[in-house]
Parts: structure tokens; C-alpha cells; sequence
């Protein structure tokens, strides 16, 4: 039930994402900067820190190839910055103890990380003049930003789900 829970929240994240929240962007208010909603991003890379790489990467690659299918022109895209992220977010895991300091600057280098990859690939496929001091201000920046706020309210919600998920799996142990 936890993993069912965690799951659709997840998706409703991403019908958020796609829908509702494209009113409250900034270049809708003809601000001329972007911040691009990644809540969904911001589920992945904490599911990889409170679960484990694995299922962050499963996930990642899911809602990605999602978003890729619904919202893109270039399929795959979207699935290999997701899954690289959660996996990267998972790694963290391995390496630092589990604290709310770790989780927001892994969360930090991971979405930034993502946009970055974003940015390198779509550089990569139609090749664009669009000046990297631009795009690190105007959308990057901003993006990151405003994914860490929502990840402010997201964190321990999120993190009670997962670990209703450990729980459940810990007595599948036993």
C-alpha cells in the first residue's frame, strides 16, 4: 500500500506539473526570466535518498519516458536525465548518512545537474545559438530554485511514504 501511495503521488505530481502549474510560471506574467516546474524530479531524487538507487532509477525512467512521450519532440531525452538523476541521488546514500543538510545539497547538484544535461542535449540535437551566462540565469537558475522550494514541502511527507515502504519491505524480510 505505501509503494501504491507513493506511486500516485508521484503522478499526481506530474499531472500538476504538466497542467495546473503552467499558470503560475513567470514568463506567463511576461517576467523574462523561466522556472521550469521538475516536481517530479524533486520525487525521484528523494525517493533515491530515503529508498534506495535502484527503484529512484526505475522511477526516474518511467515518469521520463512519460514526460518524453506526452511533452517532448525527442523521445529519451527526459527517461536519461531522470534515471541518471535518481540514480546519482541514490548514490549519495552510499556515500553520506542520511540527513536533511545531505538531502538539499544532493538535491542542489542533482537538479542542477539535470538541467545542465537538459541544456548539453537539446544543445546537442538541434543546435541552437542560445549563450550558456544566459540560460544559467534566465532558466537554470531559476528552475533550481524554485524545485527547492517545493522540495521544502515536500521533504517530510515524502519521507514518511518511503518509509512506509522500508517498513514493508523489512517485514517481507522477516
Amino acid at each position: 500500500m505505501p509503494r501504491l501511495i507513493l506511486t500516485l503521488t508521484l503522478l499526481v505530481l506530474f499531472l500538476l506539473e504538466g497542467t495546473v502549474l503552467q499558470l503560475l510560471l513567470p514568463d506567463t506574467w511576461g517576467l523574462t526570466w523561466e522556472a521550469v516546474p521538475r516536481f517530479v524530479l524533486v520525487g525521484v531524487v528523494l525517493i533515491g535518498l530515503f529508498l534506495n538507487r535502484r527503484e529512484s532509477l526505475i522511477y526516474g525512467m518511467v515518469f521520463g519516458f512519460l514526460h518524453d512521450v506526452l511533452y517532448n519532440q525527442i523521445i529519451g531525452v527526459h527517461t536519461l536525465t531522470m534515471m541518471v538523476a535518481g540514480y546519482f541521488a541514490g548514490l549519495a546514500l552510499l556515500l553520506f548518512h542520511r540527513s536533511l543538510a545531505v538531502a538539499f545539497v544532493t538535491l542542489t547538484l542533482v537538479l542542477f545537474g539535470h538541467e545542465w544535461l537538459l541544456y548539453s542535449l537539446y544543445r546537442l540535437f538541434f543546435p541552437i545559438d542560445v549563450d550558456v551566462q544566459w540560460m544559467l540565469r534566465q532558466q537554470i537558475l531559476p528552475t533550481v530554485g524554485l524545485n527547492l522550494l517545493f522540495a521544502v514541502l515536500i521533504y517530510f511527507p515524502l519521507s514518511k511514504i518511503a518509509a512506509g515502504v522500508n517498513a514493508k519491505k523489512e517485514m517481507k524480510l522477516d
